[in-house]
């Protein structure tokens, strides 16, 4: 009985014939299992590749610690304007809301958005309002007499109609009141579409950006300078929302 794996007198010379002739036999063509190839694998990195990534990951990190930083300063030193678009998205809706005006009031020490007084609020009536609205000694209603019999605006009558009564307004909240204090390092200067420059705001100096009870406000242009940046910024009338903005890292 012939053994496994052995191969006939015609089949050895007939693979002698085709070597001779530079023929490559093929693996399945012996019966051997040990003329079988068996294909080289790869168990890991080497040393050059491992060095190579390293120094890709660490000029990459490199690369993205100043990028964070500067990300992190602008948004450090833009903490005034974003306090400033939050105050007019706020002061815009109770304006549309309650059917009457609103502003937010420029002075040195920074904004505060309240109701709508006069045009010509001067720097000693804000601190006076600021003032009693921290002490909660305000009156409701500033244009009331002392009874403040004119609060309820006679809804405390019994009606003499027998008619519905139209449906109630908006609730009005006369006591709002929101600011934010700049920090030390801060002067802006505005300017409005009607003005003919940019006004510094400093000293005695009270600018107000009125909120009609359409939503339409006067369009806002603020140059704000820090120690750290300065911002040039406008706002637009429709929606006091930011139109152009252009930010300059010291």
């Amino acid at each position: 009985m012939k053994p496994e794996g052995s191969m006939t007198n015609d089949q050895a010379r007939s693979a002698r014939s085709l070597r001779a002739s530079g023929f490559v036999i093929p693996s399945s063509f012996g019966l051997t299992h040990s003329s079988l190839a068996t294909p080289r694998q790869i168990n890991g990195f080497t040393l050059v590749e491992i060095v190579i990534s390293l120094t890709i990951i660490i000029v990459i990190a490199a690369g993205a610690v100043p990028m964070f930083r500067g990300l992190r300063e602008e948004q450090l030193a833009r903490e005034p304007i974003i306090e400033l678009v939050r105050l007019a998205k706020e002061t815009r809706i109770r304006a549309m809301r309650e059917k009457r005006p609103y502003q937010v009031a420029f002075y040195q020490g920074g904004f505060v958005a309240s109701r709508y007084f006069s045009p010509y609020f001067q720097l000693s009536e804000l601190t006076t309002f600021l003032s009693e609205e921290e002490t909660g000694s305000r009156r409701l209603n500033p244009n009331a007499d002392d009874s403040d019999s004119d609060l309820d605006a006679g809804t405390g009558e019994t009606p003499k109609t027998s008619l519905p009564m139209a449906p109630a307004g908006p609730k009005l909240d006369d006591n709002w009141e929101q600011h934010y204090d700049l920090p030390q390092d801060v002067q802006y200067t505005l300017k409005f579409w009607s003005d003919t420059a940019e006004t510094p705001i400093s000293g005695e100096v009270v600018k107000l950006w009125v909120f009609q009870p359409t939503g339409i406000s006067v369009p806002l242009k603020l140059h704000l300078d820090r120690q750290s940046a300065t911002f040039d910024v406008e706002f637009g009338a429709l929606t006091a929302d930011i139109t152009r903005e252009v930010i300059d890292l010291k």
